[in-house]
């Protein structure tokens, strides 16, 4: 995104030399000049290390939670929208939002509905978010549906770092056994068979596990393992990647991870929960069932799930169908998550029991999580000392061999 050099006067006559980041010059002067600042001088920026930088960096989804909730203070408080994406804008710190609520606000200003102009940026607010706030400025109380987007915001960031957090510790495993066999087979070995090689060790006669880590060394030297490499990362690349993002590859991927041992059906919960909540969401702001799911078929990323649930339940409430009925003939959700549907399809308290079964499978995978990490854990331990004995018996026992062949 551009970036502008600017020097403006504020309301107390003090100059500001600064910068500042729009989609182009006239966002970035009416930014400024909203901030109750008197443009001196503004011309772009030719090059912004910083700017550089930012652009690999990927938005926050935190960010977007905590203006989602500002916001909802704001309207509260009785702010016009106007008003309140004025202070959003001035007060966001995040280098990838602040530029987008720019934007925002001057869609807004030029007589576009939040709605529109958010609709713009769906790196930052995806379907679900544009359809809240669509319902909200519809029905004229964007404060209560506000509300409720803030809260499943706020949820769904939950689980996520439950889950992220769940999985650093063995992460740091993992990546502190990638370094040790890194450091063994580039920076330990090749000096040591330059040490045999001096004592006129042969290698035939040196013990199992260093002929062992020998091999492996000379093997990561071997040009035909860099040819090799290479071809493998081009046929990704160029083939895999591409079938992946089609839609038959996307559906065949998608199916094959829900089958995966453990991971499967730990996957398999966190659709179900993420289902049954924006479900709940959406029902309860009053959006109609068909749109609802309709939303939710572009909110998931997962085709397979889409094409196996979703659809069919599309086509089978336009048919008159009830929603209980259609996922009891799929038989991709759980019994127990087909009766509370249909308790709730007969009560008329749909949101309310979605909203149950999303609490109980956020705690499912939330449990399942920590239950397979406890068990993965003093595995990724027992092999990571595992390896650290064979690289130490590969050092050692050729030195005591030797050693002892001195000594005779």
């Amino acid at each position: 995104m551009p970036t502008y050099q600017y020097q403006a006067q504020t309301r107390d006559g003090k100059i500001l030399d600064s910068t500042i980041e729009a989609i182009n010059l006239n966002v970035a002067i009416d930014t400024l000049t909203s901030s109750k600042l008197k443009i001196i001088e503004i011309a772009p920026l030719k090059f912004n290390p910083l700017g550089f930088l930012n652009a690999f960096r990927a938005l926050k989804r935190e960010s977007v939670v905590m203006m989602t909730r500002r916001m909802v203070a704001l309207v509260k408080g009785g702010l016009s929208l106007d008003k309140t994406l004025t202070v959003l804008q001035e007060q966001e710190e995040d280098p990838k939002l602040k530029p987008i609520l720019s934007q925002v606000l001057h869609d807004v200003r030029i007589g576009s509905s939040v709605s529109w102009a958010m609709s713009k940026h769906p790196q930052a607010f995806d379907t679900l978010y544009i359809s809240m706030i669509k319902v909200g400025e519809t029905t004229g109380d964007i404060g209560a549906l506000l509300e409720r987007l803030a809260n499943f915001l706020e949820r769904d960031l939950s689980i996520r770092q439950k889950a992220k957090s769940a999985m650093a510790y063995p992460t740091v495993i993992l990546v502190v056994s990638l370094l040790a066999i890194g450091g063994t087979f580039f920076y330990i070995m090749p000096p040591l068979l330059g040490v045999f090689t001096q004592m006129a060790v042969s290698t035939a006669n040196l013990p199992l596990p260093t002929r062992a880590i020998f091999s492996l060394a000379n093997l990561t030297k071997s040009p035909l393992t860099y040819l090799t490499i290479t071809l493998i990362a081009a046929y990704y690349a160029f083939f895999v990647c591409p079938y992946l993002k089609s839609n038959s590859g996307k559906l065949k991927y998608d199916q094959f991870k829900l089958t995966i041992p453990i991971f499967g059906e730990l996957h398999k919960k966190l659709l179900i929960a993420q289902f049954c909540r924006i479900l709940s969401t959406l029902l309860g702001t009053g959006i109609p069932v068909v749109k609802s799911l309709e939303i939710l078929k572009d909110f998931s990323g997962n085709e397979y799930f889409k094409q196996r649930v979703i659809v069919p339940l599309i086509d089978g409430i336009k048919k008159g169908q009830s929603m209980s009925a259609i996922l009891e003939k799929d038989g991709f959700f759980p019994t127990m998550v087909q009766s509370m549907i249909a308790i709730g399809e007969t009560a008329g308290e749909m949101p309310r029991m979605l909203a149950r079964v999303s609490d109980f499978y956020d705690k499912e995978v939330v449990y399942a999580l920590e239950s397979m990490l406890n068990l993965v854990e003093p595995v990724m331990i027992g092999s990571l000392g595992v390896l650290i004995c064979f690289i130490l018996l590969s050092v050692f026992l050729p030195l005591y061999q030797a050693i002892i062949n001195m000594s005779i």
